[in-house]
């Protein structure tokens, strides 16, 4: 029989794959798109299989293949296409890519165990320094990873090979992983159904027996709610030979804890037009991406569940996402009313072991429709046929650690190696998705009008020059107006806590983050300064601690100032408030959206949360109280991500039976982007945006790529990122690339969580020249190592097709 070789990749920040001899009695098991356990040096990993064949060419020294773990494939080989582009075009390790497949903290690995000898307990007085130390850790288990730690700096690991060459530790590799599985007991009654003579004196034991009678095998769990703890008398029948007890999995499922809501209504004209043409392409089975463009209140969530049960009608599956993980129970529940048990949810929102089952779910083929945030797209769904990327403008579909992915992007091209169809819908669409629309990339489809005819909120733009007022009289006014006729409210800034910074009056000290170049943001529930960044908080002093002074103030405003604001002006109103602060715990997000639905809550106050997605029919003000907080970021998509987000809150406006009103708070009301919300002209404000990106060649006429140097020195980062500028202006000059390098400069956050920022901007027009340059820069970059220095390559987001 010819030996069998396999490639495998490792999750590991290491380009290159490895090759493993496949034993003989693995062979029937091992094949492309499965998990093999195997070693690693002195460790032991899991690797995914790329490929397998007869031939090992010119290496030596090849491994065998420790096990296979993986009963069916996770991948196929359109997948593993998509996921060599994915981890080429983000510079990302194909091991570190495939690891995307399933939930974090599932794949095998060991580590490095050590344990005393009866020689090294005798020895351990006798021993001095360091492996003396060593040897106290050990008897008290310490992995290595434990001893490196706590003796950080100091000779470890040729202390810990001495002492294993005189017999004082031995070592062996642990593995751990695999991922949480949650085990119940089960009890069943054994032999007949009447109740036995011994159990008459032993009344909890008869109760026990008597309801095992009557409800058959039953969970550990349900006994205990139903008869309370009785654990010990369960145990005494088993003693006793009256009942078995089996302990098995059990799988955990999130999507029980959503209500399942119906669809009731029948599409209008437009969005009936929008389904055929999505579902005409369902049938084709070639790559079909379609922009579903629709104002807000314009029922492209009615679309999204039509062409959903059309396609599961034609035997295919589907993934959706969301751009926040608090958005996903909506989508959900629509879906379990009409696929009741064939459901997935994928995000980081579910707990491990949530993960874990759901995951197990889909492989398995027993959800048709996946639900979930950025992660879900890389779900092992098969016969996938349509991916629905909903609110595809939203920045957070950026991946910002890791693999700096995009998931609308990566939508789009897995969607074009499987051959499928791909929505992407919104009532703002990203410039450059709108390009693509316009120059025949992807197909747009138009919702203009909202349903049931109901007319676009009013929309008024108040100069707040001169008014310090955190809500101006005009629409303090107009709250109050809402308030008396039974309406609900919607106020929404996109800055969470109560003030921005604390700064005292008679010196003018600022209190800052001691790991990031921020100010610490005021909050004022918790009495205490918070960087939004690192986490790093204190109390809010009584006095400076620079000159003792007690004149302490708090400019500038936050969701929690608003919020008190709005509770002294209107005392009794119901107020609710969505921002990160008040969603940290699983389904808090929930439970304020529903508040609000049943109307148990009069004036919602929020972040971007409060602006995506969302339909409240008593909503009828909304109102922005800074429109200008996202306008003045460093960065050229400022006005764009402005304009969607105050045109998005103003949707939350009038999507019931009374017409809606919108107050946008700004400095400059001039600014073209409010004056395009005023009359909720997309096509305007786009038309003047793009004009401006030519102008200055951003894109979607130029590839644009951050690249970010950090470390915890700051020397060093700066001289890093000098020879990382001569390196780049060398290959220019050697071989002529037009590309253009801007920088390199302090990122507009100089310092995140300890780590010093400088970053370098490169412009290309051509994207496939753009990369062999970025390639040939990393290279030459890591040729030289540079210690407590890395290099990160960030692709802006943007449309590959």
């Amino acid at each position: 029989m010819k030996p069998i070789f396999a490639e495998i990749a490792v999750e590991l920040p290491v380009e290159q794959t490895f090759t493993y001899a496949v034993p003989g009695e693995l062979k029937h098991l091992a094949s492309v798109g499965k998990r093999a356990l195997v070693p690693f040096g002195r460790r032991t990993l899991t690797g995914y299989i790329l490929s397998l064949t007869d031939s090992a060419g010119e290496v030596s020294g090849i491994k065998p293949i420790l096990d296979v773990i993986d009963s069916e494939p996770i991948f196929d080989e359109k997948r593993l296409k998509f996921f060599k582009w994915l981890s080429s075009y983000y510079f990302a390790p194909i091991g570190e890519a495939l690891s995307l497949i399933h939930p974090a903290g599932t794949n095998i690995k060991s580590r490095r165990h050590f344990e005393i000898t009866e020689a090294g307990e005798g020895s351990v007085h006798g021993k001095k320094g360091l492996e003396q130390e060593i040897l106290k850790a050990v008897s008290k288990g310490a992995a290595l990873s434990t001893l490196l730690k706590t003796f950080r700096g100091k000779p470890v690991h040729s202390a810990v090979e001495r002492l294993k060459k005189e017999g004082l530790l031995t070592e062996e590799a642990l593995l751990k992983g695999g991922g949480p599985e949650k085990t119940e007991r089960f009890v069943k009654v054994k032999g007949g159904t009447a109740l036995p003579h011994l159990l008459k004196r032993s009344p909890i034991q008869a109760r026990v027996y008597e309801y095992l009678i009557k409800n058959g095998e039953s969970s550990s769990s349900a006994i205990r709610k139903d008869l309370g703890n009785v654990a010990e008398a369960v145990k005494r029948l088993a003693e006793k030979g009256f009942v078995d007890v089996a302990e098995r999995q059990v799988l955990r499922n999130p999507i029980s804890e959503i209500v399942p809501r119906a669809e009731n209504h029948e599409p209008n004209t437009e969005q009936q037009a929008a389904i055929n043409q999505i579902s005409e392409s369902l049938k084709k089975n070639t790559f079909s991406p379609f922009l579903l463009y629709g104002v807000t209140g314009s029922g492209k969530t009615l679309v999204y569940l039509k062409i959903l049960a059309e396609v599961i009608r034609s035997g295919k599956k589907a993934v959706i996402l969301a751009p926040e993980i608090a958005l996903t129970p909506w989508p959900a529940a629509y879906l379990a009313a009409l696929f009741p048990g064939r459901i997935a949810l994928a995000h980081s929102g579910l707990s491990p072991g949530e993960r874990l089952d759901e995951w197990g779910r889909i492989l398995r083929g027993e959800a048709d429709i996946v639900v979930g945030a950025r992660s879900a797209l890389f779900s092992p769904v098969k016969d996938l046929g349509l991916i629905i990327v909903d609110e595809e403008h939203e920045s957070s579909y950026k991946q910002e650690d890791g693999i700096k992915y995009n998931a609308r992007d990566s939508a789009l091209m897995l969607g074009k190696y499987l051959g499928i169809t791909v929505v992407l819908g919104s009532a703002t669409p990203s410039v450059e998705t709108f390009y693509n629309a316009l120059t025949g990339k992807i197909t747009p489809i138009y919702l203009r009008n909202r349903v049931n005819k109901q007319i676009l909120p009013k929309i008024e733009i108040l100069d707040m020059k001169g008014d310090k007022a955190v809500i101006s009289e005009r629409l303090k006014s107009l709250m109050g107006d809402a308030f008396a006729e039974g309406h609900q409210a919607l106020l929404f800034l996109n800055r969470r806590g109560f003030s921005n910074s604390v700064i005292c009056r008679d010196c003018g000290q600022t209190f800052k983050c001691l790991n990031c170049s921020v100010s610490l943001t005021m909050h004022k529930r918790g009495n205490v300064l918070k960087c939004h960044y690192c986490d790093l908080s204190i109390p809010i002093p009584e006095a400076c601690p620079t000159c003792k002074g007690v004149d302490l103030a708090a400019p500038g405003t936050g969701t929690e100032k608003v919020e008190e604001e709005v509770r002294s002006l209107f005392p009794g109103i119901r107020v609710g408030r969505m921002d990160r602060d008040t969603t940290r715990k699983k389904g808090s997000a929930k439970r304020i959206i529903d508040a609000v639905e049943d109307r148990k809550v009069d004036v919602l106050i929020g972040t971007q949360m409060v602006s995506k997605g969302h339909h409240f029919p008593g909503i009828t003000l909304a109102g922005v109280i800074s429109g200008d907080t996202s306008l003045n970021i460093p960065d050229f998509r400022s006005s764009e991500r402005t304009f969607q987000l105050i045109t998005q809150a103003a949707g939350r406006a009038g999507r019931g039976d009374v017409a809606g009103t919108v107050v946008i708070q700004t400095l400059n009301p001039l600014h073209y982007c409010f004056k395009n919300a005023l009359t909720h002209d997309y096509d305007g404000f786009y038309k003047e945006e793009i004009e401006l990106r030519e102008e200055t060649s951003y894109p979607p006429f130029t590839r644009v790529c951050n690249l970010r140097i950090e470390g915890s020195k700051e020397d060093r980062v700066i001289q890093a990122a000098c020879e990382l500028k001569g390196i780049a202006e060398g290959i220019v000059s050697r071989k002529g690339y037009c590309v253009t390098i801007l920088g390199p400069a302090p990122s507009p956050l100089k310092m995140i969580r300890g780590q010093h920022r400088w970053q370098m901007l490169i412009k290309g027009g051509e994207l496939k020249t753009l990369h062999t340059f970025l390639k040939g820069l990393k290279t030459a970059f890591d040729s030289k190592k540079r210690s407590g220095v890395t290099l990160t390559i960030d692709m802006d987001p943007l449309n590959i097709i």
